[in-house]
């Protein structure tokens, strides 16, 4: 059960509206229904659409929540999503990713959008880091929420993913069997000049996540609050 597309655009233009947590309400009625007492889900587009504005649902009813924190070199991930053409049109960013137009955002997307399609892209990685943190920082302390920020490339190994099963005290008996990588083989249709250019525009905007976290958090702001104007400078 995911979020319809409506659900999605609304958390990231004006907030957790009632018809945002609604859509939750439902959800997570659904999955507290099955039959097993773990359920994980690894959809990206959850978090970006109310997961974690909606987590109170799910810990009021006593459970435990374990939200991992999947994190990959920054120009890697710029690459990867440059070669996909992830980025080249509005289409995907509204229905998978996010749109660097979009007002409801941690970092401000207009100093990107000159550098079209890979800035678009930049943009993207930087605000999900600064979303991540902002929601550790935000649910620090709350003794129903754990928080885990793990490599891919660690993660994709046995002994990587062995260890966050056993931090989150889910890891099986027997071995864990992870399955091998679906994207190492995929074509590159750019040569070795177009990733130093894409080097060149990751250098030129270095990121705190943590700070970018913090100055949102204290200035007042919350993703659930929705869109506010931005104050000049």
């Amino acid at each position: 059960m995911t979020p319809d597309l409506s659900d999605f655009t609304t958390l990231n233009n004006a907030g957790n509206t009632p018809k945002v947590r609604d859509f939750w309400r439902r959800k997570f009625a659904l999955d507290r229904a099955g039959p097993r007492r773990v359920h994980a889900e690894a959809s990206h587009l959850l978090a970006k659409a109310g997961l974690l504005e909606n987590l109170d649902l799910l810990t009021e009813r006593g459970a435990t929540i374990e939200v991992i924190l999947l994190r990959r070199n920054v120009l890697a991930t710029v690459w990867s999503f440059h070669n996909r053409f992830d980025f080249v049109s509005n289409g995907l960013a509204w229905a998978f990713y996010l749109d660097a137009a979009w007002p409801n955002t941690i970092v401000d997307g207009k100093p990107f959008l000159e550098f079209h399609t890979p800035g678009r892209a930049l943009w993207y990685v930087i605000e999900m880091c600064a979303r991540a943190a902002h929601y550790r920082q935000l649910m620090q302390g709350t003794r129903a929420v754990r928080f885990h920020t793990v490599d891919l490339e660690r993660l994709v190994e046995p002994a990587g993913a062995r260890k966050l099963l056993d931090v989150m005290d889910l890891a099986p008996s027997s071995p864990v069997d992870c399955p091998p990588p679906r994207n190492e083989g995929m074509t590159s249709f750019f040569g070795e000049q177009e990733r130093e250019s894409l080097a060149r525009l990751v250098a030129r905007f270095p990121f705190d996540e943590e700070d970018l976290a913090r100055r949102f958090i204290t200035s007042g702001r919350r993703l659930a609050h929705g869109a506010v104007a931005r104050r000049p400078g």
